[in-house]
């Protein structure tokens, strides 16, 4: 057994979405025409840095793109389909959190609990990456309970990693710093704050990271509210130490931000067996994951 039931399960969730249904005829088009069809994996990898003229595809002006993109929404679909893209063939699937594709497990282990409240992280995504040897169970209508049994037996061995994704940068910059801070920290009894429950926290597991990927929705000019283009700038600052970087949907730019297409070698290099570029062709040519007719 391999993980490309679970990531079937995660993008079926995606493809019952309204928004992803309106955008996805656009966004194909878009996404075929700079991959070669999906047939050439350097320019399948590269679609990281070009997400963000994908995701603008639906702008079409007569429509706004909060109509056409469900703002938030579009972008964490987009996000999660170019993910499980580039894993396909691996260890690793990238889901949208919800009960119905994330361990309940995975969800435990990152639930902050403040006195008697409890609430999760505005995660938008989660990346599992689970060990070379993990035992997926059959992909039947048991899949999930029985995927979270083999979660809970080998916490310790699986890597999580928490993305947020929003459209706008300016004014989203500091929830994935104060999110990443509250992760990182190590709170006393009398702060009442506690991270986890049923016994499962996010320092059990083998490798936790929290990352922020924009698209970002502001114009690219030197105007005020432009898209931030320099490390000291403080919306670059709020998410220059976040434990898993910062990725928006364009090349990366030295001291403001990195393409998307580089939070695998980032984040998830133990989900490859090679490089991911061979890895992305391997999949390809044996039709696995997502390249699978």
């Amino acid at each position: 057994m391999t993980a490309e039931h679970h990531r079937t399960l995660a993008m079926q969730a995606i493809y019952r979405i309204n928004t992803w249904k309106k955008c996805w005829p656009v966004w194909e088009v878009e996404l075929d025409k700079r991959s070669a069809s999906f047939s050439n994996p350097k320019l399948v990898h590269d679609l990281g840095s070009h997400l963000r003229e994908v995701f603008f595809a639906t702008n079409t002006g007569a429509r706004g793109q909060a109509d056409l993109s469900g703002g938030g929404a579009g972008w964490e679909c987009l996000v999660t389909w170019y993910l499980n893209l580039i894993l396909s063939g691996t260890n690793a699937v990238a889901v949208r959190q919800s009960k119905a594709v994330m361990p309940e497990t995975l969800l435990d282990a990152t639930t902050i609990r403040y006195g008697t409240h409890q609430t999760n992280t505005e995660s938008d995504v989660c990346v599992i990456v689970y060990p070379a040897d993990f035992k997926f169970p059959a992909p039947d209508a048991k899949f999930m309970f029985d995927l979270n049994d083999q979660v809970e037996k080998r916490i310790g061995d699986i890597e999580l990693g928490i993305i947020q994704c929003k459209t706008n940068w300016n004014d989203n910059a500091q929830i994935p710093m104060l999110w990443d801070m509250v992760y990182r920290a190590s709170f006393g009894s009398e702060t009442n704050i506690h991270i986890g429950k049923r016994g499962y926290n996010v320092k059990h597991l083998k490798r936790f990271s929290y990352s922020f990927v924009t698209v970002p929705s502001q114009k690219d000019s030197l105007k005020k509210k432009s898209i931030p283009n320099s490390s000291t700038q403080m919306a670059v600052k709020r998410v220059s130490g976040l434990s898993g970087g910062n990725y928006w949907g364009m090349p990366t730019k030295s001291g403001v931000a990195l393409s998307v297409s580089e939070i695998f070698d980032s984040n998830f290099s133990n989900a490859f067996k090679v490089n991911v570029r061979a890895s992305v062709g391997n999949a390809i040519v044996n039709k696995l994951g997502m390249f699978s007719p």
